[in-house]
């Protein structure tokens, strides 16, 4: 793997099709950017995230139910909370995705990351608009979007980080300062949102408080500089967790200093956190074996993975209407919880789905 050390892997080994296909951040470009596998002929593939590598998951805090699965093959769209998908643009069919965003101001405003830029979609037409002005085709595995101002974003790439003061028309280099240019995650501090964090792949993690102008390490007490993820306390925004190939860190202090938060897990290689934003105590973990959860802010985690037949976790949801409900995307399918992780079922085809599938 690129970038990895021997001594960082952690977890099980994949299947090969998972090194097909992209997953969030440095996994994602690590593992190809190529189109999603074209099925034999006469054969279709069904219309959702089902036995795909399911690299980000995005509820709509404003639609009960609503929520898009971005995958190795496209985006997915599903109403009823994951019983049936649509395709959510043809002009996303077969591309490997790694970042979803959903417009707070107009949730039916969705930003798509995918291996070649940027695409936008909007209720207005049925067409995608790539919006790679002053970026061009990069790599995108992360995006934030201001939530003082939703014109604008941010996005990172595999070469840095990008912001754009106008909706995505444009896009200006936002990444001074920052000694790895692979960066994984870009996060918004919800209360100042001039100060924003950066997670690399390598360098560990940078912090702005101008709005991207510049940044600098904050990566104090971290054992690996690399840094595939983070996530922020929605009420105490100087609290922050980094996931890495060396387990779960915490800071308290804005990341001036970090301390392992990882008693309790099996595995150290952690590709997803979630935070609830009604109780951020408590916290969830997606490891190469299995979902764990926190309920003391990561001071100790249990196993949280009962029903999950595949316990590779690439990406973690929390329906922040109902935080009891979560999804769990793996490198081969889309899992939901309705009791806070107590039990897990897949989301499969419907029989409706399977009938249509062979009229078809």
């Amino acid at each position: 793997m690129f970038g990895l050390a021997s001594s960082e892997r952690r977890g099980p080994r994949r299947p090969a099709r998972f090194l097909r296909v992209l997953l969030p951040g440095v996994l994602a470009a690590v593992l190809g950017l190529g189109a999603a596998p074209v099925p034999p002929k006469g054969k279709r593939r069904p219309v959702g995230p089902y036995g795909r590598a399911v690299m980000a998951v995005a509820v709509d805090p404003t639609s009960a139910g609503t929520l898009y699965a971005g995958t190795g093959g496209g985006v997915f769209k599903s109403t009823d909370g994951g019983a049936s998908w649509v395709a959510l643009d043809s002009a996303l069919a077969g591309m490997s995705v790694g970042a979803l965003a959903i417009d707070r101001a107009s949730p039916s405003t969705v930003w798509v990351g995918t291996g070649v830029g940027i695409f936008k979609k909007t209720p207005s037409g049925a067409r995608r608009m790539a919006l790679e002005t002053g970026m061009g085709g990069l790599f995108v595995g992360a995006l934030a979007l201001d939530p003082s101002s939703p014109s604008i974003l941010y996005a990172g790439t595999g070469s840095g980080v990008y912001k754009s003061a106008d909706g995505g028309a444009s896009w200006t280099d936002a990444g001074r300062g920052l000694t790895n240019q692979f960066v994984t995650t870009v996060l918004i501090d919800p209360s100042a949102p001039e100060t924003l964090y950066a997670a690399t792949n390598g360098g560990g993690v940078f912090k702005t408080t101008n709005g991207g102008a510049d940044w600098k390490p904050s990566s104090d007490g971290l054992k690996s500089a690399i840094v595939l993820g983070l996530a922020i306390d929605p009420r105490a925004s100087g609290t922050l967790y980094a996931q890495t190939v060396e387990g779960i860190f915490k800071t308290a202090d804005g990341a001036k200093s970090w301390a392992p938060a990882s008693r309790g897990l099996a595995s150290l290689f952690t590709l997803s956190l979630a935070i609830d934003p009604a109780s951020p105590s408590i916290l969830y973990a997606g490891t190469a074996s299995g979902v764990y959860k926190s309920v003391d802010g990561g001071d100790r985690w249990t196993p949280a993975s009962a029903g999950l037949t595949n316990q590779f976790i690439t990406a973690l949801a929390i329906d922040p209407a109902n935080p009891a409900t979560l999804y769990a995307g793996t490198d081969g399918g889309l899992f939901k919880s309705t009791t806070g992780g107590l039990s897990w079922t897949e989301l499969k085809r419907s029989n409706e789905e399977r009938r249509a599938s062979t009229a078809n």
